[in-house]
């Protein structure tokens, strides 16, 4: 799980960096729920564009693969 955290702090890092329109919001809540907020926002607006929620005391390491995904397809611009 680890791994897979550290990783979407990066790309959450370089999503900012690469895109002008969009930037991810990362908010976690170290009380017993254990739950981990991952949105991606419009710069312009700071709307919210994808919004996901996880738990992570119950997650699942295929939810976590689907968030790296879903930043990878931001930072690509390959959005369909």
């Amino acid at each position: 799980m680890e791994k897979y955290l550290a990783e979407i702090f990066k790309l959450a890092d370089s999503l900012n960096k690469k895109q002008e329109k969009v930037y991810a919001q990362i908010t976690y809540y170290a009380d017993d729920t254990k739950v981990l907020e991952i949105a991606i926002r419009s710069k312009i607006d700071s709307n919210f564009i994808e919004r996901c929620q996880v738990q992570l005391k119950y997650a699942s390491l295929k939810k976590l693969k689907m968030i790296t995904e879903l930043f990878n397809t931001y930072i690509t611009g390959d959005i369909s």
